[in-house]
């Protein structure tokens, strides 16, 4: 038995997997044995059965709940189509468990758009999310919700600088009071807006306001008689000719100066980049612990060279505990899905191994294929076709197991990466699986491996 790290921090991942049955191909394809009016149901079905695993997670101790953004998975993959809106029906059922997206993917938004979402269930959940921004990586998606803004992946230069651009915009909303913003993608507010608003100009002339009218408003004196508009519709605000400089984004979150950014790493790019921006890097995909490693070394690597940069001004500059540091909530979040044997029969392990499968399937034509473990020489895709997922039990990427075999597991992480404490998100949910399985795979852990940590 290995020893574990002093303090091991637990959260929940939940990634909106299909529950019907699977069947395989004969070319070896893992697909849903349903049609597509059956998805329909079951991704409703599924929508409401997440919402009652994160709030189990809560009642069973988890300290966070992460739901990844999604659209569009005819498979049923995945589906997360609005981790936002569900977390906020989470919120109002829990008091303490933090509310985290891996991601939101910023080239599928409005950034003001969502400044005002997540700001508003920080509010409502009283100051516990944390916000989780990405790029995005599948065409389907990003072709048809990001392009408008930059969004599409045959460019990713482009995707790049769309995604920098609204980052700087949501965090200015959460923290300036006037915010203006004209560049590339986005003009806020667009120049030519006409704002000829008697009731907003009082306001800021008096002395109430520590802001003036020429701060919000280009105004005209002059440009309107009101008394010669149509008495039908005397439309004041667009018949002057003052026009808008800029706007107050409204709520602000409760978190100051805002809630704690993530983002999904993988690339060396991805990871100073967030390492010279503040941001937590979230470490989806199940991997061994010295992969891990490597990639916790690159970015506090990366984090010091960049001068420990923080959220919160105060903290700049003061080095922070790796991999995870439980007083600053900075560092790592590491992704371990997790079967216990002891609650299952060995169909739904069986199930289990083929939803497996099936995920890795979906993922691999993506490109993701080229990591997985198989014999030296064959194509990526060659393997995806024939995946034996046992073999990623037994290369320790998945976790399965009686308790004390999950509770080596997990010790034998900690022990590889070092340090006083350890952040993972546990995945209980699996393509095939019950939601009623997953809730049983959570209890289980809950009762039989966190003790022994705590």
């Amino acid at each position: 038995m290995h020893l574990p790290v002093t303090d091991m921090k637990f959260g929940i991942w939940h990634n909106g997997t299909t529950d019907v049955p699977l069947k395989e191909t004969d070319e070896g394809l893992v697909i849903p044995d349903a049609s597509v009016r059956g998805l329909h149901r079951d991704r409703q079905r599924v929508t409401r059965e997440r919402i009652e695993h994160g709030v189990l997670a809560e009642r069973r101790g988890f300290e966070r709940l992460t739901f990844t953004e999604h659209h569009f998975v005819l498979t049923g993959i995945e589906l997360s189509p609005n981790p936002l809106q569900s977390q906020t029906a989470i919120a109002a059922r829990t008091e303490e468990i933090k509310l985290r997206q891996v991601a939101n993917i910023l080239s599928w938004h409005d950034p003001v758009r969502l400044a005002e979402q997540t700001a508003l269930l920080d509010v409502i959940s009283d100051g516990r999310v944390e916000v989780g921004v990405g790029r995005g990586y599948q065409g389907r998606e990003n072709e048809t919700l990001g392009q408008y803004w930059g969004g599409t992946v045959q460019d990713d230069e482009k995707n790049r600088a769309s995604f920098e651009e609204k980052l700087d915009i949501l965090r200015r909303a959460w923290t300036e009071d006037v915010l203006t913003h004209h560049d590339q993608f986005h003009d806020v507010p667009p120049t030519w807006t006409r704002w000829h608003h008697p009731q907003e100009r009082a306001y800021l002339d008096d002395s109430v306001s520590e802001y003036d009218v020429e701060d919000f408003i280009d105004w005209e004196d002059g440009s309107v008689t009101e008394t010669d508009l149509d008495p039908a519709y005397p439309n004041v605000v667009t018949a002057g000719g003052s026009t808008l400089r800029a706007i107050s984004v409204f709520p602000r979150p409760v978190q100051e100066p805002h809630p704690q950014l993530w983002e999904p790493v993988g690339s060396p790019r991805s990871i100073n980049f967030a390492a010279r921006n503040g941001i937590n890097p979230y470490l989806a995909g199940a991997r061994d612990p010295t992969d891990i490693k490597k990639v916790v070394d690159m970015y506090y690597s990366a984090a010091e060279e960049a001068g420990w940069p923080d959220r919160r001004p105060e903290y700049d500059g003061e080095p922070f505990e790796r991999p995870w540091d439980e007083t600053r909530q900075r560092g790592f979040s590491i992704y371990v899905p997790v079967f216990n044997t002891e609650v299952a029969d060995e169909e739904t392990y069986e199930r289990w191994l083929q939803g497996i499968k099936a995920y890795w399937q979906y993922l691999g034509f993506f490109g993701f294929a080229e990591g997985l473990p198989g014999a030296e020489g064959r194509h990526p895709i060659e393997q995806l076709r024939e995946l034996d997922p046992a073999v990623l039990v037994e290369r320790d990427l998945y976790v399965a197991g009686d308790a004390e075999d999950i509770i080596d597991r997990l010790a034998h992480i900690s022990e590889v990466l070092g340090g006083e404490a350890i952040a993972f998100d546990i995945a209980f949910e699996s393509v095939g699986l019950t939601g009623e399985e997953a809730d049983e795979q959570l209890d289980a852990f809950a009762e039989r491996v966190m003790p022994y940590f705590e």
